[in-house]
């Protein structure tokens, strides 16, 4: 069976590691698993070149921009002359392109589905637009019952959903150096530093947290902090921390090329996201050992059980992060206790071949049904 991945990106993040070890996941079976993108400025994605150098099926569609009307008409050339089964899609982009091109031919369309944003009136359009289009999926993958919930509360029907929750493998990070965060910043040997990652955008909730660090660090003075990622709100972020007062204890350096590596020297991971899917920074913490602190949104307390593998707070919560950060800095036994049940739950629930197994369904149960015959 031949299938299409499609993903619209230029970095190799969470997303893209999803794509990358479920293909490596499916080597020597049935499936034939390409992964593609856009070309659009003369350069491959880092993630395709990432995934390629895995030895893995990759694509790249040429096209002139990021809204080029030719789109259609070169995914659907590809789509008919490679007998592609199943073209799955991953965001609002490639869900326009691929229910286009995919209309009127024996190939399924099957929509990824990770969670809506609101960041700004653009993006509010894009996912506004995806809601109404994403519904006309031959099935929708939703990366947790949350979001599953929320497609049914768009009247997508409840049995064209599955749920895949995205997954992650341990091992994969040994090689990943880690990063010593006390001395790229110059905090002193005995501080604890807590790490966050993600867009400095209102929905992730990066000021509050900064609010809930000042805080914390009047409580429990061995707290350090750095926050990494980029986006419309960082300078902000970092205007709201110098008047604070706190430039030597906080810090926002921008993007984290190696965002594992500074998991790994971290004492706790923060997400103070506002809106979730299946955050895959809270996983990779989970299977880097790193305690983690999280709002309790989206598919966050699908991953997390409060008090056992992780601290669920309410978002925007200032006085519960705080008290949440304090309690897990002077508790090592608390500590040791969630980095063994957050470990317990990555090999019991959020393994690639538990993944596998689901996608597989998907696969066998769309892709006949498209093609108007008994079999894949």
């Amino acid at each position: 069976m031949n299938v299409l991945h499609l993903r619209a990106s230029n970095f190799y993040g969470g997303p893209e590691r999803q794509l990358h070890f479920h293909a490596r996941q499916a080597r020597g079976s049935s499936y034939d698993i390409t992964i593609s993108s856009f070309l659009e400025d003369g350069s491959t994605p880092e993630f395709i070149e990432t995934i390629a150098a895995d030895g893995i099926a990759t694509h790249v569609f040429e096209i002139t921009g990021a809204y080029d009307p030719k789109a259609v008409k070169i995914l659907r050339t590809y789509l008919t002359e490679h007998e592609i089964d199943i073209l799955c899609t991953h965001d609002y982009r490639t869900h326009v392109v691929g229910l286009a091109a995919s209309r009127g031919l024996a190939t399924a369309w099957v929509a990824f589905s990770r969670g809506w944003t609101w960041e700004n009136w653009k993006v509010r359009a894009y996912h506004t637009l995806d809601k109404a289009i994403i519904r006309f999926a031959d099935h929708i993958v939703a990366v947790s019952g949350a979001q599953k919930e929320k497609l049914v509360r768009i009247r997508v029907p409840a049995e064209k959903i599955t749920v895949a929750y995205n997954s992650i493998m341990p091992q994969s990070f040994a090689d990943i150096p880690a990063v010593d965060l006390k001395a790229r910043y110059g905090f002193d040997d005995n501080v604890l530093v807590g790490v966050s990652g993600g867009r400095f955008s209102a929905e992730k909730g990066q000021m509050f947290l900064i609010e809930a660090a000042h805080r914390a660090i009047e409580r429990e003075p061995r707290l350090r902090f750095a926050l990494f990622g980029s986006g419309p709100d960082l300078e902000d972020a970092r205007r709201l921390v110098v008047k604070l007062g706190r430039e030597n204890e906080i810090r926002c350096p921008g993007h984290e090329k190696n965002l594992i590596g500074c998991l790994k020297d971290a004492a706790m991971l923060l997400n103070p996201s506002l809106s979730e899917g299946l955050p895959n920074i809270v996983l990779e913490g989970m299977a880097l050992g790193t305690p983690v602190i999280a709002t309790r949104v989206g598919g966050v307390p699908e991953l997390v059980e409060d008090g056992r593998s992780g601290l669920l707070v309410p978002a925007s919560d200032i006085n519960a992060m705080v008290d949440a950060m304090v309690r897990l800095a002077a508790d090592s036994s608390l500590q040791q206790k969630m980095v063994e049940q957050a470990l317990e739950a990555i090999r019991e629930r959020f393994s690639f071949e538990q993944q596998m197994a689901v996608l597989s369904d998907v696969y066998e149960r769309v892709a006949p049904k498209r093609a108007g015959t008994g079999d894949a």
